[in-house]
């Protein structure tokens, strides 16, 4: 039975590739269903190993028998994107989100390939996960990145802290302690996923959110062989309406005079192209 685990850097299209993945058949794609809160009281990663082979024994009985999982949804499904059009009355959009059971209505073989995403605990327990499962991620612009964590209401992120993952990395805990300014500490945790992929992912199991998007959605058949059919009508979101102008020239800014990891998926010159796009939208005036 094929038990796939997902991660990224958060913004950077997981939800998305749940959303694709959910439209082939066979396969079950789960978005973050999981307490991952659990993982941090645990004594050893092998126990961690075991809830989470635990939970996909548990999510497949109950896909098979009553067609019901267990996910982040929103109205009963999960969609492409959880951030909404709304925002809210300081101009940061809003997130719709529940947890709780969803239907899935598709025929399932008894070994259908189940996915299950948590970008932030998977990540932080990838250098153990990637010897029990089969482990892939996706990155986005760093630029486009930042701008997305920048643009959510109630987002850790924006503040320069991801929880789960300091639970679980206490050696970035305490780095993100030592800075007070939140663009540095936002700048340090991207710093840190791309660290990870790099360490403990071949090359061929990153997927970049740009050419998931060119190709319709066809990359995914890299890992899942009928993504080949997918033809989804995609659209980049990297120059955001909702990103703020002002923020991306500063964020820019900042990435270019950093060196690190970042620079093992995306160049200096990819920040610069996308801040060129982002200066001649029209939505950008």
């Amino acid at each position: 039975m094929r038990n796939v685990l997902i991660t990224g850097t958060p913004r950077s299209g997981t939800t998305l590739i749940c959303s694709l993945l959910n439209k082939l058949p066979d396969t079950v794609a789960l978005h973050e269903p999981m307490n991952v809160w659990d993982f941090a009281n645990c004594h050893n990663r092998n126990e961690v190993v075991k809830i989470i082979n635990d939970f996909c024994f548990e999510m497949r009985k109950s896909l098979h028998e009553s067609g019901v999982a267990i996910s982040k949804h929103a109205a009963g499904t999960i969609p492409d994107n959880f951030a909404t059009g709304q925002v809210s009355r300081t101009g940061m959009r809003l997130r719709k989100k529940e947890h709780g059971r969803v239907r899935i209505d598709k025929s399932l073989s008894e070994n259908f390939t189940l996915a299950i995403k948590h970008p932030g605990a998977f990540s932080a327990l990838l250098e153990t996960l990637r010897e029990h499962f089969e482990c892939f991620a996706i990155v986005r612009n760093p630029l486009a990145t930042l701008a997305s964590w920048n643009s959510l209401a109630a987002f850790p992120l924006k503040d320069g802290h991801a929880p789960i993952v300091e639970k679980l990395d206490v050696d970035l805990a305490r780095e993100l302690a030592a800075k007070s300014d939140p663009i540095h500490r936002q700048i340090y945790i991207l710093d840190w996923f791309y660290d990870q992929f790099h360490r403990f992912l071949p090359e061929g199991a990153v997927i970049k959110y740009e050419e998931l998007i060119a190709t319709k959605g066809r990359e995914l058949a890299k890992f899942f062989p009928a993504a080949a059919d997918l033809d989804e009508n995609l659209v980049s979101k990297n120059v955001g309406q909702f990103y703020d102008r002002e923020l991306m020239d500063e964020l820019a800014e900042r990435l270019l005079k950093c060196e690190g990891p970042i620079w093992n998926f995306y160049s200096k010159g990819d920040v610069e192209s996308l801040l060129r796009d982002v200066s001649s939208s029209p939505i950008s005036s």
